[in-house]
């Protein structure tokens, strides 16, 4: 992943809360693995000003990246976010070290106000920039002072899930949790007909989207294995496809029928055992295209060894033999059925 900060270093935000905005920032580098071949993080500070505490492309390390954030300036000056905004154009550069899609890395952003910018329209158009270069932004505004439809313009959409609203600079803290799992889990685009390499440890998850722009009605995922093992996972709605067992674990329902509940757990549990098992170095998975017009299709790879690194390659069926992964492509569907089946008849109960 290639994680960003804007942080908010005008005077509506005060000296104490400032701080405390440097200690969530520390506070959540040391959840999302920094390092050289982990984790690239660049974060600006601004207020009038703007300063570049450190690039993508350097201090790799998480102790130098800490150092890096205690240097940074408390201006309180004015909230100038479009300059801001536009270093991030420079920090988020490949010429500065932002990785390929085919890397599987997504860029994430957390964009930290208090106050409404000098200047909204310069704010967004700066904004737009960035999304448009595939740059996923995550606006957090704390307080009252935050302008909504600014921080919703500012964000990649869609809001209900790249817009965080915070009572004050002390909820932010209280919030590390999911901003961590939202650094962590947002799908890297890639475009199919391209192949990515991957690491992965045991039991954690890398996300994809992939564009769909086939010729015919099916994708073929390939995955090579350098060592490991990895489980697919796909959804056309979802974006963070899981494994449906580790879900079907957690009874919500303390009315539901027991019969019917260890009738589809156990389903779960046997069917997620055997999907997409590695032959020949190859795990392998067809996905249907619905009926309907959709332009992506959500990955998630699970790691099953200690240690998981391979290639994923996506192709359209109608340009490669696609005939060999029949078996995986009905498992996937019959769980996708019987998942459906389940929700229906839970939600009548």
């Amino acid at each position: 992943m290639d994680l960003g900060f804007v942080l908010d270093a005008s005077g509506s935000v005060g000296r104490s809360n400032y701080q405390l905005q440097l200690k969530f920032t520390q506070d959540l580098l040391r959840r999302v693995n920094v390092g050289l071949n982990k984790t690239h993080v660049g974060i600006i500070n601004y207020s009038d000003d703007v300063q570049t505490l450190t690039w993508l492309n350097t201090d790799y390390t998480l102790e130098e990246k800490l150092r890096r954030v205690n240097q940074s300036v408390y201006y309180a000056s004015g909230t100038n976010t479009a300059r801001a905004l536009r270093q991030v154009d420079t920090v988020f550069s490949y010429q500065r070290g932002r990785r390929q899609s085919k890397e599987g890395i997504t860029p994430v952003i957390f964009v930290i106000t208090d106050g409404e910018s000098d200047n909204q329209s310069a704010t967004i158009g700066a904004a737009n920039v960035l999304k448009q270069k595939g740059i996923v932004l995550v606006s957090v505004g704390v307080g009252n002072g935050p302008n909504l439809g600014e921080l919703h313009a500012v964000c990649s959409p869609p809001a209900s899930e790249n817009y965080f609203a915070m009572s004050d600079y002390t909820a932010l803290e209280q919030k590390l949790n999911q901003f961590t799992s939202k650094s962590c889990s947002e799908p890297a685009s890639v475009s199919s007909n391209i192949t990515v390499t991957i690491e992965i440890i045991k039991d954690k998850y890398k996300f994809l989207k992939v564009e769909i722009v086939t010729i015919g009605n099916k994708i073929l995922i390939t995955v090579t294995l350098f060592n490991g093992n990895v489980k697919l996972f796909y959804s056309f709605t979802n974006r963070n496809p899981k494994d449906p067992a580790e879900f079907i674990d957690y009874e919500t329902r303390s009315d539901l029928d027991q019969s019917r509940w260890t009738q589809v757990k156990s389903y779960f549990q046997r069917s997620s055992t055997k999907t997409s098992t590695a032959k020949n170095g190859q795990v392998t998975l067809i996905v249907d295209k619905p009926d309907n017009n959709v332009d992506f299709v959500y990955i998630g790879i699970k790691g099953i060894e200690e240690n998981n690194k391979f290639e994923i390659k996506f192709d359209d069926c109608a340009e490669v033999n696609c005939k060999t992964s029949n078996a995986s492509t009905m498992k996937l569907s019959i769980v996708l059925v019987i998942f459906l089946w389940f929700v229906c008849n839970l939600n009548k109960s």
